[in-house]
């Protein structure tokens, strides 16, 4: 088996080691402030910028010190298994505005790296859902089925360029690879300047909704006509953060990286047992590949040694991966009913809106849910709020179905 490092360390943060942007130390005003300065944060302050509002970012730590600086770099509308369980579950329409929405998500970033010329290792391949198991087939080919009818690049495979044998495979074209943090960097550029800021080691610890919202740092104050609380659950105000806890649930996962025998094609994911996410990530002549996988739902105690293992023990004897260069975990937050939350953060709220729990499909339904507020502020119509909207029931409504599957079987 190869040698893990000692220190767990994102591959991504590497782009990015030293803070860049200032600390908020002083009293402004903007028409929205942003909390967190991962994709959603920084996706709405671009898109909210490119409409005439100025915006003022406040990041705890640095850019992408959250969630995306530890994604796996898949930005794709395809979510492991999920359109004949959402279609059945939800109906026909909730599904295909889903996938609706993380397919235009996939098409805004490929055009605002081309629009601002960001470096970011973009490249357009295809993505896989596959399987080892010759009895999961039916469910694979149910699974392309629906997606077509949605309306999503889907087809269902046979062969594809893994370097073993799979029994079947559901294929979406034209999806994404990125270098997560060097985008995130990219963003913040074209926000800050102008009349709007990005600030970094910036900890909120005061909001207030209204008719003029004021968030507050220990150093500084922004008031604002809206507040976007982009973070993995709003910490701020108290009551949120409780009330959250019933609509979304936490889960850890675990990456390594290293170098692979032999270069690969495409992006891959198994629900199968003891297969994982695969992700080659192109760097001039070399490749790099993360193995990720291993999740469980945070607080069950589960070795995270042994789980990092059995990933490195994967990639050396699927893909000769002989070294690995970096591991690093990560927490999401999934809803029950596996909609993420985006829009206002209760129904009486006047001006706070917050973006979570985006199922492990950041990169994407992070910027959905970017696009989604960013309409809601400025009174665009968004045929995907309803779908995305907190306020919504079902989340509450599927919480046995979810502790049936998650945890009873532990």
């Amino acid at each position: 088996m190869p040698d893990l490092p000692k220190q767990e360390y994102s591959l991504w943060k590497e782009a990015h080691v030293q803070p860049m942007y200032p600390r908020l130390e002083e009293n402004i005003v903007v028409d929205t402030v942003i909390i967190g300065g991962g994709i959603t944060g920084l996706s709405a302050a671009y898109l909210l910028k490119k409409s005439g509002h100025s915006v003022a970012v406040l990041e705890k730590s640095t850019i992408g010190g959250g969630t995306t600086g530890r994604t796996t770099g898949k930005v794709t509308s395809q979510h492991n298994l999920i359109y004949a369980d959402l279609y059945t579950r939800l109906g026909e329409k909730k599904a295909r505005l889903y996938g609706m929405a993380n397919q235009a998500a996939v098409t805004l970033v490929g055009k605002i790296i081309a629009d601002e010329k960001i470096a970011c290792d973009w490249e357009i391949d295809d993505n896989f859902v596959y399987t080892a198991d010759q009895k999961q087939v039916r469910y694979f080919k149910k699974e392309a089925e629906t997606a077509v009818r949605l309306g999503l690049p889907a087809s269902f495979e046979k062969n594809i360029p893994l370097p073993f044998e799979v029994k079947g495979a559901v294929k979406f074209s034209g999806q994404g690879k990125i270098h997560s943090q060097k985008y995130l960097l990219g963003l913040a550029k074209t926000v800050d300047g102008n009349g709007s800021y990005v600030f970094e080691n910036s900890n909120v610890i005061g909001i207030k909704d209204g008719r003029i919202c004021r968030v507050r740092t220990s150093k500084g104050t922004v008031r604002s006509k809206n507040i976007i609380v982009a973070t993995n659950v709003p910490t701020l105000p108290l009551m949120a953060r409780g009330a959250y806890c019933i609509l979304e649930y936490p889960t850890e996962s675990y990456i390594v990286a290293g170098t692979p025998a032999k270069k690969l094609k495409g992006m891959y994911i198994s629900p199968d047992k003891n297969h994982y996410s695969i992700f080659p990530k192109a760097e001039d002549s070399k490749q790099t590949l993360l193995i990720g996988g291993g999740g469980n739902i945070s607080g069950l105690r589960l070795s995270k040694d042994k789980r990092y293992d059995k990933l490195a023990n994967y990639a050396f004897e699927n893909f000769g991966v002989k070294k690995i260069t970096h591991r690093w975990s990560d927490r999401d937050y999934i809803t029950y009913d596996g909609i993420p939350l985006a829009g206002k953060v209760y129904p009486w709220s006047k001006n706070l809106y917050v973006a979570s729990a985006f199922r492990k499909w950041g990169l994407s339904n992070g910027t959905a849910s970017a696009m989604i507020i960013h309409d809601l502020i400025t009174g665009k119509k968004n045929a995907w709020a309803e779908v995305y909207s907190p306020i919504r029931l079902k989340p509450i409504q599927s919480i046995p179905r979810v502790f049936a599957q998650k945890v009873l079987r532990f």
